[in-house]
């Protein structure tokens, strides 16, 4: 996965015409019910943000291009989980996914729509909640609009990391850059852990 987020993160360097394009890939394939699971989106737009802040890359067209990714992503998932009914997600799902879906239903009859919201930023659950809120049924006006509030919140708030250290790595000349991705990496992991956990008390059994 290291490989990869190495890999287009470095085209896109190079071929900055075509960024737009690859955000709205990362954003759309991690959006993509569970596909979505085995893509290191967060990675690769964190290295995207980071050619935004060092001047790479335009920022507006790249921050567009993330949000029209999740949207249309998270619809999609949507719109093929409530076609196909709960029969068919639930016979076809992978065992090792089966927990997290379960654990996704009983937060989706606490919270309703706001599951869609709050999962949109916690990266395992994001490509199951469009599954969850499709096989619920859940009126397609309330999912899109958790899905389209949550893409404007969730896609700046990713980039913004790598873009706030990549401009402040070029203006300090790399002075202190390690020690500054360092403390943005652990504040991420800070932020990733204490929603992980707010998740996980929401959804255990009262």
């Amino acid at each position: 996965m290291d490989a990869l987020t190495v890999a287009v993160v470095g085209w896109a360097e190079a071929h900055a015409g075509w960024a737009p394009l690859i955000a709205f890939a990362v954003a759309f394939i991690e959006s993509v019910p569970l596909i979505g699971i085995f893509l290191p989106g967060s990675a690769l737009l964190l290295g995207l943000g980071l050619l935004i802040g060092s001047g790479v890359l335009p920022a507006w067209p790249v921050v567009l291009a993330t949000i029209m990714g999740a949207v249309i992503g998270d619809a999609l998932g949507f719109w093929l989980s409530r076609w196909l009914g709960p029969g068919f997600v639930r016979t076809h799902l992978p065992r090792r996914h089966r927990r997290l879906y379960g654990r996704g239903v009983l937060a989706f009859r606490r919270w309703g729509v706001w599951t869609v919201f709050i999962a949109r930023f916690i990266s395992p659950l994001r490509a199951v909640a469009p599954v969850i809120a499709g096989v619920s049924r859940m009126r397609e006006w309330r999912f899109q609009l958790a899905n389209v509030t949550s893409a404007l919140v969730w896609a700046p708030l990713l980039l913004l990391p790598g873009t706030v250290a990549g401009h402040l790595a070029t203006v300090l000349e790399d002075r202190g850059d390690a020690l500054l991705l360092g403390g943005l990496g652990l504040a991420g992991l800070a932020v990733w852990w204490l929603l992980r956990a707010a998740w996980a008390r929401a959804t255990l059994p009262q």
